[in-house]
């Protein structure tokens, strides 16, 4: 997992570096390449569930986008700790994102975007404990408002995955597909 990881961390730091160098060139960031920070909070549900309010989310995001139609994204998630009596799932990850964006007007465009999540989880079953970890793709779509010059504001829905293969648990949770659904809403600040 560790290595997993160190991958993630060093793709982090190369859109960080990247997108820093081509920041500094611009006058206008909505006009051409930017960098952008933000940070999302939401609501998911597992496969076949409800949302709940009390199943909650964040998400840390950075990236890069390329120019109108095209960025690229890294973020973190924390699922938090989610289950019931039985069994208990802690989960979070990194995630690497090419979001593909349709501009609707100067201060609105629709997006979509498809990636890899990283994720660890430590799985409490029936007094039994275990971690895992895996890779999984994801993808999503959404709606950005532009609020100010250097501010946007984002409501989204992404649909992770998370299999647990070969688990050492009992059945029912021996082979657990999980698909957790999200919505979300944050802000991003363009620089």
């Amino acid at each position: 997992m560790r290595s997993v990881y160190s991958h993630s961390l060093a793709l982090l730091a190369v859109v960080v570096g990247g997108t820093s160098l081509a920041s500094t060139a611009l006058a206008n960031p909505s006009a051409g390449p930017h960098a952008y920070i933000g940070a999302n909070y939401g609501g998911y549900k597992d496969r076949g569930g409800d949302f709940d309010e009390d199943d909650d989310f964040k998400e840390a995001i950075i990236g890069a986008q390329v120019n109108s139609f095209l960025s690229f994204e890294a973020s973190y998630i924390d699922f938090g700790s989610f289950g019931g009596d039985a069994g208990k799932a802690d989960v979070d990850g990194y995630g690497v994102a090419v979001v593909g964006r349709l501009p609707v007007s100067e201060n609105m465009g629709l997006y979509a975007k498809a990636g890899q999540l990283f994720w660890d989880a430590d799985i409490k079953f029936a007094g039994l404990k275990q971690s895992y970890d895996g890779d999984e793709p994801f993808f999503g779509v959404g709606a950005d408002f532009k609020v100010t010059e250097h501010f946007v504001v984002a409501l989204e829905y992404d649909r992770y995955k998370v299999d647990l293969d070969d688990s050492s648990f009992p059945a029912p949770a021996s082979n657990w597909e999980g698909d957790i659904d999200t919505v979300k809403l944050g802000g991003r600040f363009m620089f």
